[in-house]
C-alpha cells in the first residue's frame, strides 16, 4: 500500500511540474510576443517622445533635425536595437498620454522619476540628474528665492518647477507655458521677472543669453534623477532600457554627450 501511494504522489508531482512549466513558458512566450522590444526587433523601428523646443535636451534645428542630449540617447538606443528612430514632439504636459496611448515607444524627455509618475508609468533606471535652478536678467533685483514673493515667475506647465511654485513658493506669481521656449522667450522679453528651470535648460539658457542673465547663487531645487518613460506593464522591455542606460553611462559616448550639452562629465551617482 505504501509504494503504491508513493507511486501516486510521484506521478502527480511529476504532472503538477509539467503543467506549471506550461504554464510558465506560455505566459513567457506571451509577454515576449506583446512586449514593444520584441516589436521594434522586428519592425526594425523605433518610436521615441522627444522635446522640439527645450534646450538642450531636445530641439529641432533650422534644418528641420531633432538634437540635444536627450536626442543623442534616442538615437544610441536605436543604434543598440539595430532599428531606425523616428521622433515624436512632447510637452511636458503629453510626456504621459503620449505613452498611455501608444504614440511612442518610450519617451526621452526629461521626465524626472517623481512618485506620483511612477504610479502611471514604468521609468527606468537614471540616465541624468539635475537640480532646479532660478535664472534673472543681470540687473535684476532678485538676489535670493526670498525674494520671488510677489514676482513673476516663468515655468512650464506639468514640470517639476510649476509644482515647486505651488507648493513652496506660495507668494511668488507663476506664469505657466505650454512650451519651455515660450518660458524662455518670456524672460527674454522681459514678461516675467523669472525663470525656474531644470539644471540642463538654465545652461542653454546661459549659453545662448550670456551675461544677459545670472543664475541665483543658492542651492538646487528639487535635486532628482531623470529617466526613461514606458507604458506600464512591459518588464521585458523595462529589462532592456536598463540594461542599455547601464552600459551606455559608462560608455565614452555618454561622457561626450553630457560634455557637450551639459558641460560636464557623466556624474558617478548614475554610473
Amino acid at each position: 500500500m505504501r509504494r503504491a501511494l508513493r507511486a501516486v504522489f510521484v506521478a502527480l508531482a511529476a504532472i503538477t511540474a509539467l503543467v506549471l512549466a506550461g504554464c510558465t513558458s506560455s505566459g513567457q512566450t506571451g509577454a515576449s510576443q506583446n512586449s514593444v522590444l520584441t516589436n521594434v526587433l522586428t519592425s526594425k523601428k523605433l518610436t521615441v517622445g522627444v522635446f522640439a523646443d527645450a534646450p538642450p535636451y531636445g530641439v529641432m534645428n533650422s534644418s528641420g533635425e531633432y538634437e540635444g542630449f536627450d536626442i543623442d540617447k534616442a538615437r544610441a538606443l536605436a543604434d543598440s536595437l539595430g532599428a531606425t528612430v523616428e521622433f515624436v514632439s512632447a510637452t511636458n504636459a503629453s510626456r504621459i498620454p503620449m505613452l498611455e496611448t501608444g504614440k511612442a515607444d518610450v519617451v526621452i524627455a526629461a521626465l524626472t522619476n517623481l512618485d506620483e509618475r511612477a504610479q502611471v508609468v514604468a521609468l527606468t533606471r537614471p540616465y541624468a540628474s539635475e537640480g532646479q535652478l532660478v535664472v534673472v536678467p543681470a540687473d535684476s533685483p532678485i538676489r535670493s528665492y526670498d525674494d520671488l514673493a510677489g514676482r513673476t515667475v516663468a515655468s512650464t506647465r506639468g514640470s517639476v518647477p510649476a509644482t515647486i511654485l505651488e507648493a513652496e513658493f506660495p507668494q511668488a506669481k507663476p506664469s505657466l507655458f505650454e512650451a519651455v521656449a515660450d518660458s524662455i522667450q518670456a524672460l527674454r522679453s522681459g514678461k516675467v521677472d523669472a525663470l525656474m528651470e531644470s539644471t540642463a535648460v538654465v545652461a542653454g539658457v546661459r549659453a545662448s543669453q550670456g551675461e544677459a542673465v545670472r543664475v541665483l547663487d543658492a542651492p538646487a531645487l528639487a535635486p532628482s534623477f531623470v529617466s526613461f518613460g514606458i507604458k506600464m506593464g512591459d518588464q521585458l522591455w523595462l529589462n532592456y532600457l536598463n540594461n542599455f542606460i547601464m552600459n551606455y553611462n559608462i560608455s565614452k559616448a555618454a561622457d561626450e554627450s553630457y560634455n557637450k550639452w551639459l558641460g560636464m562629465d557623466v556624474p558617478a551617482l548614475i554610473k
